[in-house]
C-alpha cells in the first residue's frame, strides 16, 4: 500500500501544476469519430528527432506542452496513414485508413471492417450490419476472433475474455445484454494483453461506444422474453432501465435490471469404476442411468455512479454496483442401476432440491478513480476497488433403493468473500512512444462453512487468505516505416494461506513470485501497394490460479456414488503463448500456440472400495499443448453480407492415470490426434425500410478438449428478423430463434484411468425470443474508472 500512497501523493501534487498546453487538438477518423491512443509527437525541424509526445485520450484529445516553437507534428496510429503537419493549437486532425475500402454497395449497411491496432483486432460496428445485431452479446458472437463455445463466448484458443466498455471492466455479465448494438462504435479483441493486466488475463475484449454530444437527460429501455420450445417452465423474461444525466462537467448515471434464467439438462450416463482390494482381488462397479437437472432463478441488479470533469484532462468519479438473488431452485433426479462385478446390486432413485439458505445471496462492488494528465505529459490513473459476496444454500436429498437401504441427506453451505484492491498507473511520452509503469495490490479473504447430515462426511470451516502485490512496466512506440513495437513485464508476489478449523491437517501456506513478460510487433507488408497486408506477432507468459471454491478440501455430497471436493494442494498454471495474425482486405488469419505447465483438470477417482467416486481438481505433471488456427471472411455481395469463420483446435496432451489393472499401477492416457474443427457461418440480408434478416449456424466437430472427448457434432442453427422504427432508429423490434434443429448439445467421454464416464446430453437450448429496445436522448457515460483486482473478482 505504500507504493499506492506515494502515487496518490504524486497525483495530488500534480493538480496545482496544471498548465495549458502550447498545442492542443483532437484526432478523429474519416467518420469524425475520435481515435484513442494515437501517437502525437513534435519533431525537431533540424534533425527530425522527437522533442516530446503524448498519446490521445479516449475522446481523441491531446495536450502537448513544449518549448519547441517551430517543429513538425507527427500523428501516427497503426491502421491509419501517418500525418505530418505544422503544429496548430486547437487543430482537428483527421486520420485516413491505410487499407483499401470495400467498394461494395448494400441496401443499408456494409460488413464490419477489421484491422490490426498493434494490440489486437479491431472491428468497426457502426455503419455495418452488426449495428443492428441486437445486444452487445449478439455483436460479440459475430465478431472475428470470438466463438460461442460450451462455456459461452470465448476468444478462439484463449478461453473466456475480460470485457471492458470504454475502459471500465464489466463485472456484471448482464451489462452485455443491456448494451445495445447501435450504441457500439467498435470492438477490439486483444489476444496478447499487456503488463498492465493481471497475469491471469489471457484475452481482453474492449468495447467502445459511440461518442454522444451535448448535455441533458437520456434513458434506454430494453425488454425481452425468451421461451423454450421443449419445456414450459423455460421462460426467461428480462428488463433493464438505464438513466443518464449530463450537465457541464458532471455526469450522473444509474440503472437497474431484472432477469429470470432457466436451464434444463437431460442426460444418460454409463460409469465404470475399478479397483483392487487389500487381498489383491479386482472389483468393478458400473452405474447406468439417467440424470435430469432443472434450474430456475431470478436476480435483481443495480448500479449508480458519477463522473466529474474537474478541468481539462482531469477526471474524478465513483460507482457502486449491487446484486441479489430473488429466487433460486435446482431440482435433480438421478436413476441408477448399479452393478458389482457384472451382477445387479441396486436400483436407486435420488431426488435432490437445492434452495437459498439462511442468507439471501448477494454481492456489492464499488470503484473510485482519478484519471488525469499533469503538466501536459504525465498521465495518472488511480483506481480503488471493493468487492464482497455472500452466498448461502441448502440441499435436501432423498434416496430410495429397491434392493438396499433408503437414505435422507441434508447439507448447508455458507460462504463469504471480500476483496480490496488498488491500482495506480503512470504514463509518460519518451522518444517515439510511451512508457507506462504502475502497481496493483489485491487483498482477498474468503470463508467456506459446510455441514452435512445423514452420512459420515466431516464438516468444514475453512478460510482462504490471498495477498497479491504486483509491479509492471511497458513501453510501446510507432516507428515510421517499421511498425509498432511494444514490450512489457509484470512481477507478481502472492501469499496464500488456507486454514480448516475442523481438519487442521489440511492447513497450508504458500508464497509465489513470478515474472510475466510480453512482447509484440505490428506492421504492414506492401504498404505502398493497393492491397497491403497487416501483420502482428506476439509472445506472452500467463498464469491461471484456481477458483477459491476449488481450494476447499471439504467433501460435498452429490449422490450415493458421487462425492465432490476441492483441492487445497492445487498449484497455479503457467502458460507460454505465441501468436501470429494477418489481415488482407476482408480476410483475417490467426494462429496461436500455447504450452501450459501444471494444467488444472477435473479428475475422478475411486474413494474407498464401495463404488464411490470422488471428483476433484488436480494438476497434471505433463505439459498441455494446444494450437488454434482460423480464417475469417467478411465479404459483401449487394444486400447479402457474409461473416464466415473456419478453424481447427488441435492439442497434445498425455496423462499418467492411476489404474490398478495395470502391472505398474499407471496407464498412459492420450488426448491427441482428434482436433476439433469448427465453423461459424453468419448471413445477413438488409432491406429498405429498416428490415434486417439473419440466418446462421455454429458447427463443431467431435474432438478432444483437454481431458474430455466431445463425441458428437454440435450444430446450432439460428435465424432472426428485425425491424427498426422511428425516424432516428430509436425503437427496434427483434424476433429470433436458437437451436432450430435441436442439435446444439455436447456428448462427452472421459477416461480417468480407474474411472470412465460416457455421457449423452440433451440441453434446453431450442428457444424463441422477442425483444424491444428503445432509446431516448442517450448520451455516453464519461466514466473512466478501469478497476482493480479483476482476477480476484472473477474467482469469487
Amino acid at each position: 500500500m505504500k507504493r499506492l500512497i506515494v502515487l496518490l501523493m504524486i497525483a495530488a501534487m500534480a493538480l496545482p501544476c496544471l498548465a495549458k498546453g502550447d498545442w492542443r487538438g483532437i484526432v478523429v477518423d474519416e467518420n469524425g469519430e475520435p481515435v484513442a491512443y494515437a501517437n502525437v509527437a513534435v519533431l525537431s525541424k533540424t534533425d527530425s528527432t522527437v522533442v516530446c509526445g503524448v498519446v490521445t485520450q479516449e475522446d481523441g484529445s491531446f495536450n502537448i506542452v513544449t518549448s519547441e516553437t517551430d517543429g513538425i507534428m507527427m500523428v501516427a496510429m497503426l491502421g491509419y496513414k501517418t500525418v505530418y503537419l505544422a503544429p496548430v493549437d486547437g487543430a482537428v486532425i483527421t486520420l485516413c485508413d491505410d487499407s483499401q475500402m470495400l467498394e461494395v454497395a448494400v441496401a443499408s449497411a456494409v460488413m464490419p471492417k477489421t484491422k490490426l491496432t498493434g494490440e489486437g483486432l479491431q472491428t468497426n460496428v457502426r455503419g455495418s450490419v452488426l449495428e443492428n445485431a441486437g445486444t452487445a452479446n449478439d455483436v460479440l458472437a459475430k465478431t472475428p476472433g470470438l466463438i460461442k463455445g460450451q462455456n459461452g463466448l470465448e476468444v478462439i484458443g484463449k478461453g473466456s475474455p475480460m470485457v471492458y466498455i470504454n475502459g471500465r471492466r464489466v463485472s456484471d455479465a448482464s451489462e452485455l445484454d443491456r448494451l445495445q448494438s447501435n450504441e457500439i462504435q467498435s470492438v477490439e479483441v486483444i489476444t496478447n494483453p499487456g503488463a498492465q493486466y493481471d497475469a491471469t488475463v489471457r484475452a481482453v475484449v474492449r468495447i467502445r461506444t459511440i461518442r454522444r454530444q451535448g448535455d441533458g437527460f437520456g434513458f434506454n429501455l430494453n425488454a425481452s422474453d425468451a421461451q423454450s420450445l421443449r419445456w414450459a417452465k423455460g421462460n426467461d423474461p428480462f428488463g433493464a432501465l438505464n438513466l443518464n444525466y449530463r450537465t457541464g462537467g458532471l455526469d450522473f448515471f444509474g440503472g437497474i435490471n431484472y432477469a429470470r434464467n432457466t436451464s434444463r439438462q437431460d442426460s444418460y450416463l454409463e460409469k465404470q469404476t475399478c479397483g483392487r482390494t487389500v487381498a489383491g482381488e479386482d472389483w468393478l462397479f458400473e452405474n447406468k442411468g439417467t440424470l435430469l437437472n432443472e434450474y430456475i432463478g431470478s436476480t435483481l441488479y443495480g448500479n449508480a455512479g458519477v463522473n466529474w470533469q474537474m478541468a481539462d484532462n482531469h477526471f474524478l468519479g465513483g460507482k457502486v454496483e449491487w446484486g441479489r438473488h430473488l429466487s433460486y431452485s435446482v431440482h435433480t433426479e438421478v436413476n441408477d442401476n448399479v452393478f458389482e462385478n457384472g451382477v445387479l446390486t441396486d436400483r436407486l432413485n435420488t431426488l435432490s432440491n437445492d434452495t437459498m439458505g439462511e442468507r439471501i445471496p448477494c454481492n456489492l462492488g464499488a470503484n473510485v478513480y482519478y484519471n488525469g494528465l499533469a503538466a501536459g505529459k504525465l498521465g495518472i490513473d488511480v483506481n480503488l476497488d471493493y468487492y464482497g459476496t455472500d452466498d448461502s444454500s441448502k440441499s435436501v436429498s432423498s434416496e430410495a433403493s429397491e434392493m438396499t437401504h433408503d437414505a435422507a441427506i441434508s447439507s448447508a453451505s455458507n460462504n463469504t468473500g471480500r476483496m480490496y484492491a488498488a491500482k495506480a498507473v503512470l504514463s509518460y511520452p519518451i522518444w517515439k512512444g510511451q512508457l507506462q509503469a504502475g502497481t496493483e495490490e489485491t487483498f482477498s479473504r474468503r470463508t467456506d462453512n459446510y455441514k452435512v447430515k445423514g452420512i459420515d462426511i466431516p464438516s468444514s470451516e475453512a478460510s482462504v487468505k490471498e495477498d497479491n502485490i504486483a509491479v509492471f512496466a511497458s513501453y510501446g512506440c510507432h516507428i515510421p516505416g517499421v511498425g509498432q513495437l511494444s514490450a512489457g513485464a509484470r512481477y507478481e508476489y502472492v501469499h496464500y494461506a488456507y486454514e480448516d478449523a475442523v481438519t487442521p491437517a489440511n492447513n497450508l501456506s504458500r508464497n509465489y513470485g513470478n515474472w510475466f513478460p510480453n512482447v509484440s510487433y505490428a506492421g504492414v507488408i506492401g504498404a505502398q501497394s493497393q492491397t497491403p497486408v497487416q501483420i502482428m506477432m506476439n509472445y506472452s507468459t500467463k498464469t491461471s490460479r484456481p477458483h477459491y471454491g476449488n481450494l476447499s478440501s471439504a467433501i460435498r455430497y452429490n449422490s450415493r456414488y458421487i462425492w465432490q471436493s476441492g483441492n487445497s494442494q492445487l498449484q497455479p498454471e503457467l502458460s507460454h503463448n505465441i501468436g501470429l495474425t494477418a489481415v488482407w482486405k476482408f480476410v483475417t488469419m490467426m494462429v496461436n500456440y500455447s504450452r501450459t505447465d501444471n494444467a488444472i483438470v477435473t479428475w475422478s477417482s475411486p474413494y474407498g472400495d464401495e463404488g464411490v467416486v470422488l471428483v476433484k481438481p488436480r494438476n497434471i505433471e505433463t505439459p498441455f499443448r494446444m494450437m488454434a488456427a482460423y480464417v475469417n471472411l467478411t465479404p459483401a455481395v449487394g444486400p447479402w453480407s457474409i461473416n464466415y469463420t473456419l478453424g481447427i483446435l488441435p492439442q497434445w496432451f498425455t496423462i499418467n492415470a492411476p489404474d490398478p489393472r495395470e502391472e505398474s499401477g499407471i496407464r498412459v492416457t492420450a488426448f491427441n490426434n482428434k482436433p476439433i474443427f469448427f465453423a461459424q457461418l453468419f448471413n445477413t440480408f438488409t432491406a429498405k425500410g429498416g428490415w434486417q434478416f439473419e440466418l446462421g449456424g455454429v458447427f463443431m466437430s467431435p474432438g478432444y478438449s483437454r481431458n474430455l472427448y466431445m463425441s458428437n457434432w454440435n450444430i446450432n442453427l439460428s435465424a432472426a428478423v428485425q425491424k427498426t422504427l422511428l425516424s432516428d432508429g430509436s425503437l427496434v423490434l427483434r424476433f429470433e430463434g436458437e437451436d432450430l434443429t435441436r442439435t446444439a448439445h455436447f456428448n462427452t467421454a472421459s477416461d480417468f484411468g480407474s474411472h470412465t464416464i460416457v455421457q449423452t446430453n440433451l440441453m434446453d437450448t431450442q428457444r424463441v425470443k422477442l425483444s424491444v429496445r428503445y432509446s431516448f436522448n442517450t448520451v455516453q457515460s464519461k466514466y473512466r474508472g478501469t478497476g482493480a483486482g479483476a482476477d480476484s473478482k472473477a474467482r469469487m
